[in-house]
């Protein structure tokens, strides 16, 4: 499947992903803690964990803390990153837990990567009785077009060989659809928070080549295209304060209780 190909590509720059990406706010995490009711006893599931940006957070604030991630280079990486987490192989459709085994399941960055209707089956079997749910994504300010320097690093990926078929899929809403009728859970929950960026040239590349649409191009189309985006940092106007490019990223945070 198309969305295969593209969720595989983060296997290829496991290393981009953890320089590049950045974490979520703590404000968030302690606010998703206080909604789903957890103490520092529960037992909570990062699915989807990648190099660990959410889990070693997670470990400050949980005893047991439960790492899922499929691709194997990730893996690596979280177990290097996040070494107080419980490192398994598995997917969201396929969660190599026992029922009811459960607290809480924390998806970062990643549920509009799954089959959301299993997923939710899965989380389900998995969770206790009222067991909580919590999603969150960063924003990426070129998607929202977010200033004219922005506005032109989308159009340099809108003309790039990067396929963007799925990189506004999470802006779309259309990973909600999977909650269409649902009566296991609850009604989401919604909150923003503030999660500017201020990153080195370097970290800002290696954020913008971990994307699934950039690691899937081909070697020699991914450096022209990054080299082209080096290039765009040199103009006059770009978001650069004492070195250091600016982002203005935002945190989306959801959430929700099994009934």
């Amino acid at each position: 499947m198309k969305d295969d190909q593209f969720a595989t590509a983060f296997n290829d720059a496991a290393q981009e992903y953890e320089r590049g990406r950045p974490g979520y706010p703590l404000e968030a995490i302690h606010m998703l803690i206080r909604e789903l009711h957890l103490e520092r006893r529960s037992v909570v599931v990062d699915l989807a964990a990648g190099t660990g940006k959410l889990t070693r957070d997670l470990t400050g604030c949980f005893d047991e803390v439960i790492a899922i991630e499929p691709l194997a280079a990730m893996k690596q990486q979280l177990a290097r990153e996040a070494p107080a987490a419980r490192p398994l192989q598995g997917s969201a459709e396929r969660m190599p837990l026992a029922d009811g085994s459960a607290d809480a399941i924390f998806v970062a960055q990643a549920f509009h990567w799954f089959d959301g209707r299993r997923a939710l089956d899965e989380m389900a079997r998995v969770l206790r009785p009222g067991g909580g749910l919590a999603l969150l994504w960063n924003t990426t300010p070129w998607e929202s077009r977010e200033g004219a320097w922005f506005g032109l690093l989308d159009d340099l990926l809108e003309h790039s060989r990067a396929d963007l078929s799925v990189m506004r899929r999470t802006g779309s809403g259309l990973w909600r659809e999977a909650f269409d009728g649902e009566r296991r859970f609850g009604r989401l929950g919604s909150a923003t928070f503030d999660n500017t960026q201020r990153a080195s040239p370097e970290e800002f590349l290696a954020n913008l080549a971990s994307r699934s649409y950039v690691a899937r191009l081909s070697p020699a189309d991914r450096r022209n295209l990054l080299d082209e985006v080096s290039h765009l940092l040199q103009r006059p106007g770009a978001p650069i304060e004492a070195g250091r490019v600016v982002v203005p990223m935002r945190t989306d945070v959801y959430w929700t209780r099994l009934e």
